[in-house]
């Protein structure tokens, strides 16, 4: 059977003011810049990476960069977000206009790349012009291979406002050892923009009218406030799922921070060998150019078993599971 533990400490909210950014070496990581650094300046916020045994977990915020990093590592590797943040709600879907996108993919056999940047919209003249938000993306890599994964889509044409429905994308594992993550969020001009907006991925075990079969669900309450001419995709939500190894423990607990404050604590400090974690859901508004302005899973600086840390600001939500 899955053995899953819920921490008591998510009914303990420790409030701070925010005094630190989310990156640029605020995560326990050697953050270093790659040969663009000097052009891209005000663009690339930081990469970084750490193997530290059976996962690693790699960092990386820009505002135009649409090519994204390679993620090196072990073979196989399965890899999913563990942070958003900065501003999801700029760009156009139609091309050559771009999202605002923060996502990892598996690009070629075992071969994984890691996209953070900000949207751009197009104008008059047909050419893309960049909004110049920033945006952040962390992601931590497994060991092991994704065995099921699928995007939610928001509606086209959206007088009445009303969200997609949600997206199945696995059936529950009979040996209990499937989870699955988030693994890209991706926005236009005016999403993103809602307190109560999530985007997650879950089990559903008591089936209803929205999820007719058990399985795991991808899905969210977003939509675009603007005009009819938005397309269908303005808002994307991305997850895949790993079937992890016999005997393997699973840490799920939920965290949240006020309007103007930070929320900064241990995933969970009840219980020792904790190995790593990843996102199921994030909510609150991405709509801030910030980059402290999100969703950070902190990983431990030298101990393959250490603690995680939870960093959530100004009004956001998270969702986790860390896996021992």
């Amino acid at each position: 059977m899955k053995t899953r533990y819920t921490s008591i400490d998510s009914m303990l909210r420790r409030i701070a003011r925010i005094a630190s950014p989310l990156l640029l070496c605020a995560l326990p990581l050697a953050c270093v810049a790659g040969d663009e650094s000097e052009l891209l300046e005000d663009e690339l916020l930081g990469e970084a990476t750490q193997a530290l045994g059976g996962w690693y977990t790699w960092a990386r915020g820009t505002t135009t960069d649409l090519t994204g990093a390679s993620i090196g590592g072990f073979i196989p590797s399965a890899c999913f977000l563990s942070g958003v943040a900065g501003n999801l709600g700029e760009g156009v879907l139609v091309a050559p206009g771009v999202l605002s996108t923060a996502r990892v993919d598996e690009v070629g056999f075992n071969t994984w790349n890691i996209w953070a940047h900000g949207g751009a919209t197009v104008n008059s003249s047909g050419v893309r012009v960049f909004k110049n938000n920033p945006v952040l993306a962390a992601t931590t890599c497994f060991s092991g291979t994704v065995v099921a994964g699928g995007v939610w889509e928001s509606k086209r044409f959206l007088p009445l406002a009303t969200p997609s429905a949600p997206v199945k994308i696995a059936d529950i594992d009979p040996n209990h050892l499937r989870q699955c993550f988030l693994s890209g969020v991706s926005g236009s001009e005016q999403t993103w923009a809602n307190p109560d907006g999530f985007a997650r991925v879950h089990e559903v075990t008591a089936t209803n009218s929205s999820h007719p079969t058990a399985g795991w669900y991808v899905e969210s309450n977003l939509f675009h406030f603007g005009s009819h001419f938005v397309q269908e995709g303005s808002v994307k939500v991305e997850a895949g799922c790993i079937d992890f190894p016999a005997n393997t423990g699973f840490v799920q607990d939920e965290d949240e921070s006020f309007e103007g404050f930070t929320t900064h604590r241990d995933t969970d400090f009840l219980r020792t060998g904790i190995r790593a974690c990843a996102l199921t859901e994030i909510g609150g508004m991405f709509h801030s150019n910030d980059w402290d302005d999100g969703v950070m899973l902190e990983p431990p600086t030298t101990s393959l078993s250490g603690t995680w840390k939870v960093k959530l600001t100004n009004g956001k939500r998270a969702k986790w599971v860390c896996v021992k």
